[in-house]
């Protein structure tokens, strides 16, 4: 039975207490304090496996004592943050393991997956009555401190506001720069030898005088005796109770606006024994186990390991599949496991969008995938697309409509077998150009052309039964380009979005945030980012954005053996 919470913030959506398995509590004195921040709700944050994975490393460190503090749910009125910092409430953000207040801690670590959560960093800082900006924080002040995968693909539109980063997989990081923490160093010194000390750290206020440097992301080199899996089950989570297990880092297949197809080359395998080791350490825990990876079916023991989970009788989930590597036995194990909803991305409705993204997989990968799926009874489908995506047309757009007619056909005839229908879900995404992509010198289409290509999609599919379309907010994908792409200066915008929302804060700064988001970028123009050295050549990725516009497709990453993006070398 898990241990009942009841954190001294009612973290969660419901007024239901939330009841977890795993968590850790150091009492007694001499620890240092760590507050691992997630700039979310506690629901969002305790769905990320790299936050509990930082989670797990940093209490593994035996004179630290790493407690969690997430964003309080905004559906709960009560706990609403005003957009004005200088009100002050007698509500506190509070850790969830003693109900310390954030501005008690030695350090804080903010774990950021995702940018649109950036402004929240402001937002709890703010709250907990310590200064935003690095510069106007003194002794008295906790350590801020930032990872995740959002910073290793570009810090600079929050810099300002932190002290370092640790850019890189927390597996190479945490362990080293503790070892150099103390409880009472003296903060500018530690924070000017950083650097040198630490492969991966990155202090800003060391380079205000713009001369060229280069910090060079940690990345593990195998994942022989690593395993990545839940530390923490609970019941508010968007996986209720489900005990997540990464099989495999990165993506070979190069999609060129994908950032974890790049940054995380070559692609690791974890050892299908490391797996198996995780589902025997979830038995007795729980009896769902989620299976999750950028490229669930490139495991070459996937079968195996689906088999091994169903002899052991857990109830398994996938993230997305891919249509061109649905083997049989691996069809059949989704089947036995009871397998519901699949997901597979198209992401391009034509086969010229498809090889200007380099999504290889033609038209008859996806429809017998479709097939396939319905036919071993997993009746839904969910469908990833892509908007306003670099050189699209019209008839692109167009074209994802047609694809999802036979793909409604092909699952429609698929289901007279199985004498019910499920339903076809379309998620449809605008396109958002990502650091560490070929697509890094793209623009974002505008919102009015978007809008239009929306607008095509639901007429085309209106009077289609049993299929849902969800589009993504084109505001948000709007200011998620902003503080993907931002420099330094962006931090500016967050302070201003806070206290007055984004919508006049980008109007104020039309012509900057235009600059940042509707521009293409002349590829040999520097980028914020470019400090970062995430290992795959700059100019592979010209090479990849040059095919793109000629329509030409390039293979998977080989893994081994190959010196075409630099990271084997």
């Amino acid at each position: 039975m898990g241990k009942r919470l009841k954190p001294p913030w009612n973290y969660g959506s419901n007024k239901n207490k939330i009841i977890e398995q795993g968590a850790i509590v150091k009492k007694g004195k001499g620890f240092i304090k760590a507050a691992l921040v997630y700039p979310n709700t506690y629901k969002a944050g305790m769905s990320s496996l790299g936050f509990q994975t930082v989670y797990r490393i940093a209490n593994n460190i035996n004179f630290l004592a790493c407690e969690r503090v997430f964003l309080p749910d905004p559906k709960q009125k009560a706990q609403s943050f005003t957009r004005d910092l200088q009100v002050t409430s007698n509500l506190q953000v509070k850790s969830v393991e003693s109900g310390l207040t954030l501005n008690k801690f030695d350090i804080i670590l903010f774990s950021i997956s995702f940018e649109n959560d950036f402004i929240h960093i402001v937002q709890l800082l703010g709250k907990a009555g310590i200064p935003l900006r690095s510069p106007d924080r003194n002794h008295t002040h906790p350590l801020v401190v930032a990872g995740g995968v959002a910073c290793f693909l570009n810090p600079e539109p929050i810099a300002p506001f932190m002290d370092c980063f640790l850019l890189g997989e927390a597996e190479c990081l945490l362990e080293p720069f503790f070892d150099k923490f103390l409880k009472k160093i003296d903060k500018n010194s530690f924070l000017h030898s950083l650097e040198k000390k630490i492969s991966g750290a990155y202090v800003p206020a060391l380079h205000t005088d713009k001369n060229p440097f280069q910090i060079k992301v940690q990345y593990l080199k195998n994942l022989d005796t690593i395993t990545t899996a839940t530390s923490i089950l609970t019941t508010e989570t968007a996986f209720k109770d489900t005990f997540l297990i990464e099989t495999l880092k990165g993506c070979p297949h190069g999609c060129r606006f994908c950032s974890a197809g790049f940054i995380y080359r070559p692609p690791r395998i974890y050892p299908a024994e490391n797996i198996y080791a995780a589902m025997n350490s979830a038995t007795g825990r729980t009896d769902k186990i989620g299976l999750v990876s950028s490229a669930i079916a490139d495991h070459p023991y996937i079968t195996n390991i689906c088999n091994y989970g169903l002899k052991h009788n857990f109830k398994l989930s996938f993230s997305s599949l891919r249509a061109d590597k649905l083997t049989h036995e691996f069809i059949t194990a989704l089947s036995s496991a009871k397998v519901k909803t699949a997901t597979i991305a198209p992401e391009a409705g034509s086969a010229r969008m498809r090889n200007i993204i380099n999504k290889n997989i033609d038209e008859h990968d996806i429809l017998f995938a479709a097939q396939r799926l319905v036919n071993a009874g997993i009746m839904n489908l969910k469908l990833y697309f892509m908007i306003g995506l670099p050189f699209e047309q019209d008839q692109d757009i167009l074209a994802i409509v047609d694809l999802t007619k036979k793909i409604k056909s092909v699952f429609l005839e698929a289901s007279k077998k199985q004498k019910k229908i499920g339903t076809i879900t379309l998620s449809v995404n605008p396109f958002i150009p990502k650091p560490f992509t070929p697509f890094q010198w793209a623009s974002m289409t505008d919102e009015a052309t978007l809008k239009k290509r929306v607008a095509l999609i639901r007429q085309g599919l209106k009077k289609i039964a049993n299929i849902k379309i969800n589009i993504e907010s084109l505001r948000k994908a709007k200011i998620h380009a902003l503080l993907s792409r931002g420099d330094q200066k962006t931090a500016d915008l967050i302070e201003s979005a806070l206290k007055n929302g984004w919508s006049f804060t980008m109007k104020q700064n039309k012509t900057y945030c235009d600059s940042i988001i509707y521009q293409e970028t002349p590829i040999d123009t520097p980028l914020p980012w470019d400090f970062l050295d995430n290992r795959v050549k700059k100019e592979f990725h010209a090479k990849e954005f040059i095919k793109s516009r000629q329509e030409k497709k390039s293979p998977p990453c080989p893994m081994i053996d190959c010196t075409k993006c630099n990271t084997c070398i």
